[in-house]
């Protein structure tokens, strides 16, 4: 069976803040796609599109297809897999992806000398609104950090356990088939060797590992 793995990245980011991970994935035996999609100057529907011809080009044909998703990416990817239920089965992780909004997000929405910091990715995206009630054919599991060390602080904070940048409570969604909390940071979720871990027992058992 052919298995491939989407690995997206996040706000701000390029495909080369992914190339930790992508070669954990590698060495484990899967071919690893890594598209890149305009985070800041495009919006939800134009960066879906992206993705999908990403996909399209480089990851099909295969069996299943699996996506691993930063952050942003995250909300990208749902929304690909809702718009595009004929994409080969497969499963989802999601790292830090703020499923119910992002209270920075909204912080910076705000004011107009923010705003550029995200761009068009807040309607329909950051903003908590973009994302499917329930996803058919893909078990989703989440990844959610309590290292509070990140830009958050910069912009007000968090009042809650959060991985510096986004909380924990906005990365819950009932759509999700798995949640589990790590003590790692928003950024270096992308380094860890846990999170990569367990990304790979999800892919491939549908479940995080046990936890003792």
């Amino acid at each position: 069976m052919t298995e491939k793995i989407l690995l997206l990245h996040g706000l701000w980011l390029h495909p080369w803040a992914m190339r930790w991970l992508k070669q954990q994935f590698t060495n484990a035996g899967y071919e690893v796609v890594t598209p890149i999609y305009h985070s800041i100057s495009s919006n939800s529907a134009h960066n879906v599109s992206l993705v999908y011809q990403a996909v399209q080009r480089y990851a099909l044909p295969t069996e299943r297809l699996h996506i691993v998703a930063h952050s942003l990416g995250g909300i990208v990817a749902l929304q690909m897999l809702t718009c595009h239920a004929e994409l080969p089965p497969g499963r989802l992780v999601t790292l830090g992806t703020p499923a119910k909004g992002s209270l920075i997000a909204h912080r910076l929405a705000k004011y107009r000398w923010f705003r550029p910091l995200i761009g068009l990715s807040f309607e329909g995206g950051l903003d908590g609104q973009g994302l499917p009630e329930t996803l058919l054919q893909h078990e989703w599991g989440a990844l959610a950090g309590t290292n509070p060390i990140g830009v958050g602080r910069i912009f007000g904070g968090i009042a809650e356990v959060n991985d510096g940048v986004v909380a924990l409570s906005e990365t819950y969604h009932p759509a999700q088939t798995a949640h589990r909390i790590l003590p790692v940071s928003h950024s270096s979720m992308l380094f860890s060797k846990q999170v990569a871990q367990e990304c790979l027992h999800f892919i491939r058992t549908g479940q995080f590992s046990p936890q003792h």
